[in-house]
């Protein structure tokens, strides 16, 4: 506690007698009262009730499909006074009632990575696209999210620029030759808002081909064999089908519609995807469409 001078405090006190328009000396207070009633000064506002945010998990690794395999919510309190302040809010999300956001951080981020930032940031504008109107693919999330558009734009994005990069062949039962692909994608299993997915540079998001990679049972050397064409599901990979596709395959995961499929056990990854195909196929392809007669023109 902070204590001022006895001296202080009596000027302080005259002071503000002084400003309010009452006396200290009782014997004035009626004569200056009947001269000039003063007025009653009203509590004012001084700030704006701060926005509270909502508070929003294996890790599930998306690989391309091939033949082979409760808080406490407050609105923004409208002041009577023209202040500056700061709105806590996350500018990245716009379902908070009454607070403006006219910044997408998601967004200015992905344009701040570069060419890879930018194929991001054009899959996702498309998956937006999607969400916000009322579709087949739309009403599957809307099994788990009543406004699936504003989780989805609330997602943030990284890029594994050290995920491997080689298609890996092997032999399975009754000598099958397996291929599999470089994984895509990741996100933690039913991370809700704010989950950030983590894209593969050198995967089928970015890459339309990559190098074999022979393994041996036996424990033998590695052979290294010529490029082999990506994909995601029917999707050859490095197209905006392809990457829309995964997009809405991590959104899945996001909001735990998908079961988890890390590394691909079983199948489950190739599976999860041809169920996103399944709801979504028609409007990735009406949106892929658009968009090449929107840059043709």
């Amino acid at each position: 506690m902070y204590s001022a001078p006895r001296s202080i405090l009596a000027v302080a006190v005259f002071l503000m007698s002084s400003l309010s328009g009452t006396v200290a000396f009782p014997q004035t207070v009626k004569f200056i009262r009947r001269a000039a009633e003063p007025l009653p000064v009203a509590n004012l506002p001084l700030g704006r009730a701060p926005c509270i945010r909502e508070s929003g998990s294996a890790v599930s690794l998306s690989y391309p499909a091939t033949p082979a395999r409760g808080d406490v919510k407050s609105p923004c309190d409208a002041s009577a006074m023209s202040m500056r302040s700061v709105n806590p809010c996350n500018p990245a999300s716009l379902t908070q009632i009454g607070c403006k956001t006219s910044r997408d951080l998601v967004q200015e981020d992905l344009a701040a990575m570069g060419k890879p930032g930018q194929k991001i940031l054009r899959a996702r504008d498309r998956v937006l696209e999607i969400l916000q109107t009322e579709n087949a693919c739309s009403a599957w999330f809307r099994e788990k999210d009543s406004n699936p558009a504003d989780t989805f734009r609330t997602l943030g994005f990284e890029v594994d620029r050290n995920g491997e990069g080689f298609v890996l062949e092997s032999k399975g039962p009754s000598n099958m030759t397996i291929f599999r692909n470089p994984y895509v994608a990741k996100v933690f299993q039913g991370d809700g808002q704010y989950a950030t997915v983590t894209i593969n540079t050198n995967g089928a998001f970015f890459y339309a081909m990559a190098g074999v990679v022979e393994l041996w049972k036996e424990g033998g050397p590695i052979s290294h064999r010529g490029p082999r064409l990506t994909n995601v599901g029917p999707y050859a990979g490095d197209t905006i089908n392809a990457q829309m596709l995964v997009l809405l395959h991590e959104f899945g995961h996001v909001l735990d519609l998908l079961p988890a499929d890390e590394n691909n056990v079983d199948g489950k990854s190739v599976q999860n995807t041809n169920e996103v195909v399944r709801f979504c196929r028609a409007e990735i392809e009406s949106k892929a469409r658009r968009g090449a007669l929107s840059a043709w023109r």
